[in-house]
């Protein structure tokens, strides 16, 4: 039930296959609730629109990975590799990045080889680190630094940030970029900026934690932004929760009606922490997961996507590459995918990696972890996603000692690589809702809706059916919108196919009414549905 697509010389699997909905169902139970779609676009990732159903069930779907190594090492600010700790935006016909790098190989000890540098583009594939002159570094001004190496005004280490457009600022602090900074107070602090060049400090240690004999809290790429279902800001940050034998890494949640007033770290529920179905060995759990890149969704209706990092330890007593001495805090990370409705409870599925590590000797066969940022192609048909890929694993940097014992164990950087390389995914393709070879269907509950013509986001391939009915309050077809009544669906590879019963679209005379949708699905994957004018 899996596709292989290659991309180049990159093949990946595409599809993960996750039995979640029922098997067989009878037909769609009384209920008082009737969801108002308006014209939103609807994801079908989880059972919100899932009454009753027939031989369908859900399938996560993997980016395809370009191979790309969008942004590299170039210049001596960056020889050190660059960071994890990035993110990207488009702003009107621009890409936006804000990537981490460091100047130095020994990440874990140098505090002031970091920095995080600018760069954009007009597609989001072709990027240009323009010389922004603000800091000269080595006797020039030629170079893309914006914060750090004393741009802005500080120095900085390995920690990265995210920055977010906050829709309630002025136009002079509009881009947003929130960071753990232990120099000027703890916590992480919000620097602003009207053009994402020009930063200043606005808002001193919004998140903080309660000092602790064994902390951690906050030492990841937090993210924040503006929330606009609830009207508020949310973090989604790192607490640790010292499970035993583990470093317990955790996504911890909290909102506030401003920036800042945020539940101090300890205090803040775990959205996605480790659990029994994580990895151990023995008694000790070796799972645990780092940054989240959580986001919310902007194209659809009550959409949140988290992409965490998912970091297996290497421990003592275990692993036969080491036999004796053990690395401290080492270990390969890859991207795994979890869907939410409310931010707060989320869908992990089977936890296979989103975004898997490459094969032995590839520039990403160590670490993938994706960076904060999901940004539409120019054609609207795509999205692009981008990742930290590296030859080395967690860990390498700390010290020689580590290098030594990862290398002696075959475990060592080839390359010593680290770049940002880009993901692509079709326009709302996290998650599908996919009928059996042989058929099968559900019925969504009833639901309200505004629009003249109804759109899918749907692939068939080549042998592939889908149809669509539109059903009464009581459950009953209507005339002219009967499932036999509807023109085929096939040979579609559509984010916006239209819906036709015997050549006509018009769904104008329903609207406003509570109404069910029937979908029939052979062989096919349903995305998402959308009522349009």
């Amino acid at each position: 039930m899996q596709r292989l697509v290659k991309a180049g010389f990159v093949a990946i699997l595409l599809s993960t296959v996750v039995p979640v909905l029922q098997a067989q169902s009878p037909a769609p139970p009384a209920t008082d609730r009737v969801w108002n779609v308006g014209s939103q676009r609807q994801l079908l990732f989880d059972d919100r629109f899932v009454a009753a159903s027939r031989d369908v069930r859900h399938v996560v779907h993997r980016p395809v990975k370009t191979g790309e190594w969008t942004i590299k090492p170039e210049h001596k600010w960056e020889m050190g590799g660059i960071g994890p700790y990035s993110s990207v935006l488009k702003v009107g016909d621009t890409y936006h990045m804000w990537y981490h790098c460091m100047a130095s190989v020994q990440w874990h000890i140098d505090e002031k080889a970091g920095s995080i540098c600018y760069a954009r583009s007009t597609d989001g594939i072709h990027w240009e680190k323009p010389a922004l002159g603000l800091i000269e570094y080595e006797g020039s001004r030629n170079n893309n630094i914006v914060f750090g190496h004393g741009a802005a005004g500080y120095t900085l280490g390995q920690d990265g940030g995210m920055v977010f457009i906050d829709p309630n600022a002025p136009p002079e602090e509009r881009f947003r970029l929130p960071l753990l900074y232990k120099d000027i107070g703890p916590g992480v602090h919000i620097f602003s900026s009207g053009d994402g060049i020009h930063w200043k400090l606005t808002h001193r240690s919004v998140i903080t934690y309660r000092p602790q004999a064994r902390g951690h809290h906050l030492d990841t790429q937090n993210v924040v932004f503006w929330d606009e279902r609830i009207k508020k800001y949310v973090c989604y940050v790192r607490k640790n929760v010292n499970e035993a034998g583990s470093q317990g890494r955790a996504v911890g949640r909290a909102e506030s009606d401003h920036l800042g007033d945020f539940a101090v770290v300890q205090d803040m529920p775990a959205v996605l922490k480790p659990d029994d179905k994580d990895l151990k060995h023995g008694d000790t759990a070796v799972v645990d997961y780092y940054m989240s890149a959580a986001i919310k969704y902007p194209w659809a209706q009550d959409v949140y996507l988290m992409f965490p990092t998912a970091y297996y330890h290497y421990i003592g007593g275990r692993l036969p590459e080491f036999p004796k001495e053990v690395p401290t805090n080492a270990g390969p990370l890859d991207t795994q995918f979890a869907a939410s409705r409310d931010g707060i409870s989320w869908e992990r599925y089977d936890r296979q990696p989103f975004v898997p590590l490459g094969m032995k000797g590839e520039f990403d066969w160590a670490s993938a972890r994706t960076i904060w940022g999901i940004v539409p192609d120019k054609s609207g048909r795509y999205l692009y996603m981008y990742y930290r890929a590296s030859d080395w694993l967690h860990g390498w940097d700390r010290d020689e000692r580590n290098k030594r014992l990862l290398t002696e164990g075959g475990l060592g950087a080839d390359q010593n690589i680290a770049v940002l390389s880009r993901l692509v995914l079709r326009m709302d393709g996290f998650v599908s809702i996919r009928g059996a070879y042989t058929g099968g269907e559900f019925t969504t509950p009833l639901l309200t809706f505004t629009g003249g013509k109804l759109v899918l986001n749907v692939d068939t391939s080549a042998t592939g059916i889908v149809q669509v009915e539109i059903q009464d309050a009581d459950g009953k077809p209507i005339d002219g919108y009967k499932l036999d009544q509807c023109d085929l669906i096939h040979t579609a590879n559509d984010i916006n196919r239209t819906v036709v019963w015997r050549g006509k679209s018009d769904v104008k005379p329903l609207e406003g009414k509570p109404v069910r949708l029937r979908f029939a699905i052979t062989n096919a994957d349903l995305y998402a549905f959308q009522f349009k004018e």
